[in-house]
């Protein structure tokens, strides 16, 4: 029988036929079965990690795209933000301090002196409350959020006040806070702008201290949410703590003077930040109540904000119209001179003051400013606020020196609102007077009735004597001021503080009030302050006052 193991071929032996495999394959016989199953085991497993990390490269070659887009998203985002940091920051007015001296003769010490005395009732019975109730010596709450402190703040740095500015400023710095529960609260958006935001961009222009800036903003972001309207118009309340804006409880409308007396101050926000937001809601609000249909430049004293139409019939340079008037000739002066349209709605609406508002009064043959009642009826009543326009028109007549009648007006409206002052016993004008048109008849030329004979420490011709004093240089209207200041010193003072009075006819009884209005230290004692220097501090093509006499730059453009 044929032998045929020499023709059977192991497997194994097929596969391992050199020296080498041969050693190995003779080891792995040699080895005990749980020595190769361990072997075994180590080898899968190197295997699964190995399958394992390749799928997972995959995976991850596969998600790459997409997180390297979302990364690059990213980087996009963060550069486009840098860059409008940068071109925030890059159009940023720079602000360069200015130092002040002290009071250079007794008018400006006395003037000083009243305000020291003002600030330390203050700083005694309502530090950190809005205004001081003098008689009562006790706080008042109006915006809770420090108003007498933001709104005279400035008026110290200028009278040189260092120890009074140093708390005022420390306390903005610290205390200031628009989301305090004491601001939980709707009110007037334009005092609001006026009072709190002026003072804060007025100060931060004179010291260049960046908490004032920083401050600014983080009001004006909130007060920025009244424009948000179908016109443009803010609304008249904003509650600061809810950043919520609403109208009157009691009407849509908003006042003609809440509409048109707050775009100075936002564009100068938007100067001084490098955002153009502010300014940009200024405008489109100034747009609004440039396109509106006029008579001779005149308007109502009511308007929508929700269409822009105007209400009322009454046309007044006094209250809810006045400081819409004068912002017309300040923006002009705060924009370089270079919008002719707030040029040529001033004009037009002095041209409107000479055609249907002037007026004489007799038997002294005074001057004054009447108002309209449905647009075409003339009423002979003049408020003090009104007397504002002589200051008003003698700054317009200092850009335009050929249209003399301005200037004209200017003084005899002076001259007229001074004998508001100087008829009455106290020396002290009323809040609101009626002026005799007939020459036949044999009255008196001013006459104040009971409910008007009131007097608030207004600064309205304080204000316009500081104009007319450093345009003419008249001395005159110094000594105008000087006399009207004594008689504040003499009815108005109190042991703590300043008083309003209801009656400027009695001498003997005055009637103080109990409340101390913000602007009399914000305006009427720094207007005498600034009255009584020997130069402008504030040169008329370099600055421009807002309505309640913060002092903010006339830029080039």
């Amino acid at each position: 029988m044929k032998n045929t193991n020499h023709y059977v071929v192991n497997f194994d032996d097929k596969l391992h036929t050199s020296p080498y495999s041969i050693s190995l394959y003779r080891y792995w016989r040699q080895l005990h079965r749980q020595q190769r199953l361990f072997i075994i085991a180590i080898v899968l497993l190197c295997l699964f990690i190995y399958i394992g990390y390749r799928s997972h490269g995959a995976e991850k070659m596969k998600k790459l795209p997409e997180d390297y887009h979302r990364q690059e998203v990213a980087k996009d985002k963060q550069a486009w933000q840098r860059k409008k940091i940068e071109q925030i920051e890059s159009n940023k007015v720079k602000v360069q301090k200015r130092i002040f001296s002290n009071p250079i003769n007794e008018h400006q010490i006395a003037v000083r002196d009243a305000m020291r005395h003002a600030w330390k009732a203050y700083r005694t019975y309502a530090w950190g409350y809005d205004e001081l109730q003098p008689i009562s010596k006790t706080p008042s709450m109006w915006f809770g959020i420090g108003l007498t402190i933001v709104d005279c703040i400035d008026t110290l740095y200028i009278m040189n006040m260092t120890e009074e500015y140093n708390d005022a400023r420390e306390w903005i710095a610290t205390s200031f806070d628009c989301d305090a529960n004491s601001v939980d609260k709707f009110n007037s958006h334009f005092e609001i702008t006026i009072r709190i935001l002026g003072g804060l961009l007025s100060i931060y222009h004179l010291t260049g201290d960046e908490i004032f800036l920083k401050r600014a903003v983080e009001l004006g972001d909130r007060l920025l949410i009244n424009f948000n309207t179908p016109t443009g118009l803010p609304l008249a309340e904003i509650n600061l703590k809810r950043k919520a804006a609403s109208g009157y409880r009691w009407t849509s409308d908003s006042a003609l003077s809440e509409v048109g007396t707050v775009q100075l101050e936002m564009r100068d926000l938007s100067r001084i930040s490098g955002d153009q937001k502010y300014e940009n809601a200024a405008d489109k609000s100034a747009a609004v109540l440039h396109n509106q249909s006029k008579k001779d430049g005149l308007v109502p004293i009511f308007i929508s904000p929700l269409n822009g139409r105007f209400s009322g019939g009454v046309v007044s340079f006094g209250a809810r119209g006045d400081s819409y008037y004068e912002y017309l000739l300040k923006q002009w002066v705060q924009t370089g001179k270079q919008r002719s349209v707030f040029w040529d709605d001033w004009i037009e609406c002095i041209g409107g003051v000479r055609k249907h508002l002037w007026r004489l009064a007799y038997p002294e043959k005074l001057y004054f400013v009447g108002e309209l009642m449905s647009l075409s009826t003339f009423s002979p009543k003049m408020d003090h606020l009104a007397c504002f326009l002589a200051g008003n028109m003698a700054l317009g007549w200092s850009y335009q020196r050929n249209l003399t009648y301005l200037l004209d007006m200017a003084k005899d409206l002076t001259k007229t609102c001074y004998k508001m002052y100087a008829k009455q016993p106290t020396g002290l004008s009323s809040e609101i007077a009626y002026f005799n048109t007939d020459a036949q008849l044999n009255v008196e030329t001013i006459t104040v009735r009971d409910n008007d004979a009131h007097n608030l420490l207004r600064p309205e011709l304080i204000e316009s004597l500081y104009y007319m004093y450093f345009l003419t240089n008249d001395k005159i209207y110094q000594d105008w001021g000087w006399n009207i200041f004594q008689s504040f010193e003499k009815y108005t003072r109190q042991t703590d503080g300043y008083s309003s009075i209801n009656d400027v006819r009695n001498k003997d009884n005055v009637r103080p009030r109990d409340k101390m209005e913000s602007f009399f230290l914000a305006e009427t004692l720094k207007y005498l302050y600034l009255l009584f220097d020997t130069q402008n501090l504030f040169p008329y093509d370099e600055w421009v006052f807002n309505t309640e006499a913060h002092p903010l730059p006339a830029y080039k453009n």
